[in-house]
């Protein structure tokens, strides 16, 4: 399956080690990380340390930043997509960065979304196999488990993957009443528009793959702040 994917573009692969994220230098890094750093104070994530030191890395995926640490008491360092290296102002970081802090601190309503979501249809079904068997039997229960339990409880879990991307497109509705559509979406669009090959190699999914991937790429984060 994962050679499948690999062939048809819809999944990168790197055999040999992947590089050290390298360490930023330069008064766009300069900038950044005070950008970074007042917005941790203001969002209160991460915990435990205050952002030190920023690097990039081809490999770290656009649209979340990476917060490594290389120690338990060590503070974090701010790891960013070297895609976007140079190739953004100062507002577009600012309004990105922001992007990536409010994803640390979800919305209350997101998570009973999630938690209805996923879990919701899984709690039902043990419950209404009980119902079943109270009020027909225990032969009754059996065949529910059998010839309509299970095929939900499969349908369900295949169905995670979707749901995980509709959640995610959902986080970018939240955030887009946070921090303005327009702004956003000119934020997405500015990033399309510098073709970066792993943002563009994500947009060759298509059929079962793209409908299965639980990832959005960025033609689908963009139609979804348009639909808005």
């Amino acid at each position: 399956m994962a050679g499948l994917l690999i062939h048809e573009g819809a999944l990168e692969y790197q055999p040999e080690t992947l590089p050290l994220p390298e360490p930023g230098s330069g008064s766009e890094d300069e900038n950044i990380l005070a950008m970074a750093r007042e917005l941790q104070h203001r969002v209160k994530r991460p915990k435990f340390g205050e952002i030190t030191s920023l690097a990039w890395s081809e490999y770290q995926p656009w649209y979340w930043a990476g917060f490594k640490r290389k120690g338990i008491r060590k503070p974090p360092t701010l790891l960013l997509f070297a895609g976007l290296r140079e190739r953004m102002g100062a507002e577009q970081w600012k309004l990105l960065l922001t992007y990536y802090f409010l994803l640390l601190k979800p919305q209350s309503r997101l998570l009973l979304e999630t938690f209805a979501a996923i879990f919701g249809p899984l709690i039902l079904l043990p419950f209404a196999g009980a119902l079943i068997s109270s009020a027909l039997g225990l032969q009754a229960s059996r065949i529910y488990a059998q010839f309509i339990g299970a095929p939900i409880a499969v349908a369900l879990l295949i169905l995670i993957f979707p749901i995980t991307k509709w959640l995610m497109l959902r986080q970018d509705r939240l955030t887009a009443e946070l921090v303005g559509q327009n702004a956003l979406l000119d934020l997405f669009k500015r990033i399309d528009s510098l073709q970066v090959p792993r943002i563009e190699n994500a947009k060759r999914r298509h059929g079962w793959v793209a409908w299965l991937w639980p990832l959005p790429n960025m033609t689908e984060r963009i139609q979804n702040l348009r639909n808005e």
